[in-house]
Order: C-alpha cells, then structure tokens, then sequence
C-alpha cells in the first residue's frame, strides 16, 4: 500500500446489568440499568511499512494484561502486530475495570472486533490534526486557584474523496459528572459527546483523557457549591482552602463530592466539546501526504532506593497488577506523529501541570501541537510530579502503595526525548 490509508470499526462493549461499576469507594450496589451504550471505536492508519491503530475504550480502566490479551487476540485474526496497537480508556466511572467479567462475550473479544473491523476496512484516506481550547468546564481539584488544562486535541480522518471518516478529540476533564450514587450504566460526558459527534458528522468518533489526573467538571452544581460561601475543602488529605474549615465540618463541602451529578449535566460538558471538536475539524484541511511515524519505550517506574519504600498493596490490587515487582514496574510510553503534530500516551493519571509543560516543551521544539493521552496501554492510577508528593492527599497515595518513583514524570520526559529529537518537524506542513 503506498499513501495513506484508514479504516473504522466499533462494537458494543456494554457489560451485563448487575455488574459493579468502577472508580467510587463508596458505591458497594451493582449496577440496575443501561443508560447508554458503552463502544469501543477504532482507526486504523497506514503509510508504508508504518501502521496504527488506535482504540478507545468506553470503560473506567483497561490495564496492561487486558492490553496484553487485546494485542495478542488482535495480532491472532489479522494483520496488525501487537505493538502497533494504541488502546486508552475514557475513564468512566459509570462504566467497569475492563479487569470483571461482566460480558457474555469476553471484553478482550469484543474491542478486538473493533480493530479487526478498522483493519479489515483500510482505503485511501487523507487527515489533519490542531487544536482548540476549553474554558469553564473542567476545574483543579486538589487546588482551585492552580490551572486546569483547557487544551482540546483533534484528529481528523477523511476518506481520499472527502468523505469525514473519523475523528478523535482529546481533553482533560475526569468522567465523573455521574457520582458514586448512579447504578446506570454510562459513557458519562466523554460516551455523550462521542454520539453527537457521530451523529453530526457520520464518523467513527473516539475519545481520548487527557491529563486530567487532578482535573473534575465544572458542572452547573459545582458551580452553586462554589457560589453558596461553604468552606471548600480539596480532595482528601490536602489542606482546606481558605484558611477555615475542615472536612470534619458539616458545613464543608469537598470539591470530590460527585453525588447527585445528573445526566444533563454530562450533556452540557459533552455539547461544548462537541462544539470546539467542531470549531477546530472544520478549520483543518486533510491531506494524503500527512507523514505517520509510531514508536515505544518502556520506563521503570520502580522507586529509587533513596524514596520511601512502597507501602504496599492489597491482594485483590495485588493479583489485577502482577506486573508489579520489587524494582521493576515497566510502563510502557507509546508515541506517534502526524506531520507536525505529537502523541504520547501515558499508563495512568497525569496531572495538568505536566501536560502542560510537555506541550509547552513540544511547541519549543518545532511541534505544532502536542497531545497527551492518559488511560493508554495499562493504567497504573496517579503518576503526579514530584512536587505533588510534599503536599500529599489522595492522588500521590496510589504511587506510594505501588511502589511507584515521585520522579516518575522526570523519567517519563528523559525516555521520549530522543524520540522526539529524532522526529522534530520541519517548518513546512501544518
């Protein structure tokens, strides 16, 4: 195949009702009922001997075994080798861990249709990605008056006559507008905005997280919260804002509570990024020459000896991570590019302000735009900065327990720059 070429799939990835939904502490009930359709949806690229597939999965967390087995019932029923795969979950937490077995069709199955179907339907394709921007939907939770990514990735894919194939947005906003007292089934807002965007544009619409490790809505309740004068404390352990009150104190309100989120409130989030995915799509011209590239680097995340040791783990986090081993914990980093345009998948939460500055030193090589996918190829909960750490509070608790290096972030950055050295854009193309 010379060119560029592309291909779609999606299936129907809804577990069984009964199932546990993932992600709340203090939801202990099964689920009672669908609200909406949970899907994997796919794009598969190819150029030349470099092949892509990306999958994005409807679900809380897909970690690494999961990834395994994908890779490997993908690999058995077509072309794709297993490291060409990129699978990252949208983070619902009004869907599973992709770790139950909840599906009368294993999920591993039902997602590698998915990709088979992408792959299966390659054809002449052109595409082009930017970049837009988000503002008043997503907030910091662990400290309010710190940023809260407002970045807004695209993909577009367009057949080689024109016609919209697919698209991929990506932004930082955690899908927990439904709380821990939902029992149905949801994509939440990211599964929402998926469908208007299919319906608009009658593409195959993927989402992707972006470093929203720190990041919750900003919905029309919080927004009430905010305005009625309470203390406001952060989430978990952090100090409470303003000098006053605790989370002890009745009249406090935590910026993690996420009980009674409603389903319209998940519209309103999904409407707006549904409208700058737009803004943006309409803004890009594909092009069948758009240069593809795609490479991998495992980092040890294991802990220095001079770090606190891991405080371990439960069996049950135990037996989902066997992967985890005293001074070895290989997270894998998957990388690719389009003409001036970088992706880089992280296995876990990233916060803001390291997507932040991975942008910022992407855009100061030559990098046009740089998007950062989290939830991808595994998920290991929090990966924060180091700074985090000093300050405490839930977020910085997950790597402690795994095992997992503060400078974690610093190792992740020395890891991708030679791969970014080596694809450094010219000054032509968009």
């Amino acid at each position: 195949m010379s060119g560029l070429w592309a291909g779609v799939g999606r299936q129907k990835v809804t577990p069984r009702v009964g199932t546990l939904l993932y992600g709340y502490f203090d939801r202990f009930d099964p689920s009672q009922g669908v609200h909406d359709d949970l899907w994997a949806r796919a794009v598969v690229l190819r150029q030349g001997d470099t092949t892509l597939a990306l999958c994005s999965i409807e679900i809380c967390v897909f970690r690494a075994r999961e990834v395994k087995a994908l890779r490997q019932a993908v690999a058995a029923r077509c072309g794709l080798r297993p490291e060409e795969i990129f699978v990252f979950a949208t983070h619902s937490h009004a869907a599973p861990s992709g770790s139950y077995d909840d599906w009368d069709t294993p999920l591993v199955e039902l997602v590698a249709d998915a990709i088979v179907q992408a792959y299966e339907s390659l054809q002449p394709a052109k595409m082009a990605c930017g970049g837009g921007f988000l503002y008043g939907h997503n907030i910091n939770r662990r400290w309010m008056d710190r940023p809260a990514d407002p970045a807004v990735g695209v993909i577009r894919v367009d057949t080689l006559e024109g016609k919209p194939l697919a698209v991929m947005g990506n932004y930082a906003c955690h899908a927990v507008v439904l709380g821990s007292n939902n029992l149905l089934i949801s994509g939440d807002w990211p599964g929402y905005a998926s469908r208007l965007l299919e319906r608009d544009l009658g593409v195959t619409a993927l989402f992707s997280q972006g470093g929203a490790g720190d990041v919750n809505p900003l919905t029309e309740t919080v927004r009430q919260r905010l305005a009625a004068g309470h203390p406001v404390s952060s989430i978990y352990q952090l100090a409470p804002y303003y000098g006053y009150g605790t989370k002890d104190d009745p009249y406090t309100w935590s910026i993690d509570e996420r009980k009674n989120g409603t389903f319209d409130e998940a519209e309103t989030i999904a409407r707006a990024f549904r409208d700058e995915v737009l803004r943006v799509w309409r803004s890009l011209t594909p092009t069948a020459d758009a240069a593809l590239w795609v490479e991998r680097v495992v980092v040890n995340a294991a802990a220095d000896p001079d770090e606190p040791p891991s405080e371990g783990l439960s069996d049950d986090y135990r037996q989902l991570l066997p992967e985890l081993q005293p001074g070895h914990i290989p997270l894998e980093i998957m990388l690719f590019g389009i003409d001036r345009t970088v992706v880089v998948g992280h296995p876990g939460e990233t916060f803001s302000e390291d997507s932040i500055a991975l942008r910022r030193a992407c855009q100061q090589m030559g990098y046009a735009y740089n998007i950062l996918i989290t939830y991808a190829n595994g998920s290991y909960a929090y990966l924060p900065p180091e700074n985090a750490h000093a300050e405490g509070g839930y977020e910085v608790g997950w790597p402690r327990r795994f095992g997992i290096t503060r400078r974690i972030q610093d190792r992740i950055r020395a890891a991708i720059q030679p791969i970014l050295d080596r694809h450094v854009p010219s000054n032509k193309g968009g």
